[in-house]
């Protein structure tokens, strides 16, 4: 790599961050990678030696470019072209190209004979140093028409994308090949065509291009390579050529996160200590509602403390003037003061060494115009704190707060009447810890789905220091069995570190479901010219860390529904074997017209036999069939219902059961019991059949399409233990989504 640092060196001294397409082609070759073979003149050089020198090329015709570190996309600007392999074509040619305005000169390159419009013919191999990520390899179809083919593309096919930092040997580039659909063109793959390349050619270009961006990044101690293309890279006599070369680059940053320890996150995720500094004794402010939020969660009233001159206690919380006056050390000291204040209250914080923990409520810091020197000098008081205190580390601006059940503490600041606050246990989840850049993603999501109470609530905000990422990698590592996350932006290498967290999580069975938001630019820095625009940040992440294991939403509705499947099916066993049933024909109809993936195959002769003396007992044997998808008819009433849910359970043909009930007709008990209604939930078939879920340990999936009248039979069902949707084509969706995900497809 000694020989590539002289090629960057050169440029760099030339005041150049670009390489010419000649500087490219050397580093492939000092790399052992194929390139056409070719000769160079320069702007003012002597073109009948140039003419005799590219005569040595015997290829019946010769790719004539123009050479400059400026115009890098020669082919839209005319600076390539394809010649007749005669002296006096070649010679008009070059001279028309070097009247090109800044160039250094042309080259003569050998053609290499492929077929342009032959799928898997030219690929594009590029790279790009991303913040987040580190290098990003990009492999997908190449040529000219890159960006408009990819357009027209699913977003399963295009471009794939491979983070280089994670590859760890040639196994992890070879699976990244094996996912690649427009490699199975060039592989033979598809039906009718011929192998043209042996799979060791291609990983030979994309290890080795790998580590060219992973030795020239911010890490190292020179330079970064920002972005190299290879377009096309052509296939032709089962090898592979760069028939163009565009490379950027820069001086290194050189820059590394300082991240904070793990003993500073437990102080915040399990404080044993907690300070409150801004409370008002004369108003309900803020900072007051988090601590009365605290008392009221079931946090010893004599391990917290409120940090206020002049009072002896508020609320029946001791005072203290100050944090120097405090006589131990604190785990958790939460600061809501107003933005002019809070560097002086931060201060003094750094000053005492005696908090480890500190949650920043106050917002207005580095995100509001004008408030750039409050947020740098933030940056720098943390850095201090932590030399003096290694245990130090802060969570905020800007954050809504933290809810913790295991150590009952709710420092929301929202109040109680404004909504439920995710404290107690849900007996029917697993052990979920939701993480979020957003607290009002937090509280939005949560009232949607209020009977998600996670162990863990922490609300990040602009991520001064702690960031989502490191709560992650904490948590994956802990008892936890499934990570709610919501994303806005990675801090240095928070992408490749995430990328780690997820495969380490579906090593261990647990879950990661994720909301990815901003959908701008990193893909545009993943692959660069004319193809950048080929794939958002949205694209490259859920790629990425979909790839990686983790369950990517696309919206806030489907984050609401894999955190319900995934909180309360995290333990069940499930398969692609799926029996459906509906008192509704539409519904049976539209749960089937959604599958793609489930098996919703006939029951044997021997279970039909048994469910149609079911059907003949409740007298519904002149009405239905026993078939998948079962339309049962309104007329089944809940015990007939729970006959045949109990038959399948107890089978070994079905792991899963979609089931969707109108809950209109009146041979169902669907609404509490009143003056005004009948109906009585207890003699509804939920609570036989939630006893025979724990039993079989299945998955009943349940769908209650209707209004808010039945709200209440939806909460009875969730209480029950069940999933239940409201839409039985959106519970089918989901549903296979997140078998996918658990691998049972």
């Amino acid at each position: 790599m000694e020989k590539i640092k002289e090629i960057f060196k050169k440029a760099y001294d030339e005041s150049r961050k670009n390489l010419t397409e000649i500087e490219v082609y050397e580093i492939f070759k000092i790399l052992g990678l194929d390139v056409p073979k070719y000769f160079c003149i320069k702007k003012d050089g002597n073109i009948e030696k140039f003419l005799n020198d590219i005569s040595y090329i015997k290829t019946p015709r010769i790719v004539l470019k123009i050479i400059s570190s400026i115009n890098l996309h020669k082919t839209d600007s005319g600076g390539v072209k394809v010649v007749e392999n005669s002296y006096n074509k070649l010679k008009e040619a070059s001279i028309e190209l070097l009247k090109f305005n800044d160039i250094d000169g042309i080259m003569g390159v050998e053609f290499i004979s492929h077929s342009p419009f032959s799928l898997g013919e030219e690929l594009l191999l590029g790279a790009r140093s991303d913040d987040a990520y580190g290098p990003i390899i990009a492999l997908g179809p190449g040529g000219t028409h890159t960006e408009s083919f990819v357009k027209t593309l699913n977003k399963e096919f295009g471009v794939s994308f491979m983070p280089v930092l994670s590859v760890k040997d040639d196994r992890d580039i070879s699976s990244f090949i094996d996912g690649c659909w427009i490699l199975n063109y060039c592989f033979g793959k598809v039906r009718g065509l011929k192998p043209l390349i042996d799979k060791s050619e291609v990983s030979k270009w994309i290890s080795r291009v790998s580590d060219l961006v992973k030795r020239f990044n911010d890490s190292s101690d020179d330079f970064a390579i920002e972005e190299v293309e290879i377009n096309p890279l052509a296939l032709s006599n089962r090898k592979l050529y760069s028939l163009d070369g565009v490379l950027r680059f820069r001086k290194s940053k050189k820059f590394k996160r300082n991240i904070p320890s793990r003993d500073s996150i437990r102080s915040i995720v399990d404080p044993a200590s907690i300070a409150v500094i801004g409370v008002s004794e004369k108003k309900i402010n803020m900072a007051r509602i988090i601590l009365n939020n605290t008392i009221k969660a079931g946090f010893s009233q004599d391990k917290i403390f409120v940090i206020k001159d002049g009072v002896k206690e508020i609320d029946g919380v001791k005072a203290y003037p100050n944090i120097n006056s405090l006589p131990f050390k604190i785990d958790m000291c939460v600061v809501a003061v107003s933005v002019d204040n809070v560097i002086d209250v931060l201060k003094e914080i750094r000053d005492s060494g005696k908090v480890n923990g500190v949650v920043l409520i106050t917002g207005g810091i580095g995100e509001k115009s004008g408030s750039e020197n409050i947020a740098t000098n933030l940056i720098s008081i943390i850095e201090e704190a932590r030399e003096k205190n290694q245990s130090f580390a802060l969570n905020g601006g800007n954050c809504m707060g933290i809810v913790l059940n295991r150590a009952k503490v709710n420092t929301f600041f929202i109040p109680e009447y404004k909504m439920k606050y995710p404290l107690g246990k849900n007996p029917n989840m697993a052990k979920t810890a939701f993480v979020s850049q957003s607290g009002a993603f937090v509280i939005s999501t949560l009232t949607r789905i209020p009977h998600i109470i996670p162990d863990y609530t922490i609300t990040v905000g602009n991520q001064q220091d702690i960031t989502v990422v490191d709560y992650l990698d904490y948590f994956v590592d802990s008892d936890i069995e499934v990570i709610l996350s919501y994303i806005e932006g990675f801090k240095y290498e928070d992408g490749i570190r995430l990328i780690d967290i997820i495969k380490r999580a579906k090593e261990k069975g647990k879950t990661v479901v994720l909301y990815k938001a901003g959908r701008t630019s990193l893909g545009q820095k993943a692959v660069m010219g004319h193809t950048a625009s080929i794939a958002g940040d949205y694209l490259v992440s859920e790629k990425l860390l979909s790839l990686a294991g983790a369950i990517v939403c696309d919206n806030f509705d489907e984050f609401c529904d894999m955190a319900f499947l995934s909180t309360y099916l995290a333990k069940k066993n499930l398969s692609r074997e799926t029996f459906m049933v509906s008192n509704a024909g539409f519904e049976t109809t539209g749960m089937a017209d959604n599958i793609k993936i489930l098996n919703a195959k006939a029951p044997s002769q021997s279970l039909k036999s048994k469910v149609d003396e079911i059907l003949k007992k409740h007298k519904l044997d002149s009405l239905v069939d026993f078939k998948n998808p079962m339309d049962i008819t309104p007329m089944a009433g809940d015990e007939a219902i729970s006959d045949i849910i109990e038959s399948i359970l107890k089978s070994c043909e079905y792991q899963n059961l979609l089931v969707s009930m109108v809950p209109l007709t009146p041979s169902m008990n669907t609404l509490p019991q009143s003056s005004n209604y009948p109906d009585k939930l207890e003699k509804s078939f939920l609570n036989k059949v939630s006893l025979m879920i724990k039993e079989t340990k299945k998955s009943v999936i349940f769908c209650v399409a209707s209004g808010s009248l039945y709200d209440p039979y939806v909460d009875y069902a969730i209480e029950k233990g069940f999933v239940v949707f409201r839409d039985a084509d959106r519970m089918v969706r989901s549903f296979e989504k997140y078998i996918s995900f658990r691998g049972k497809v």
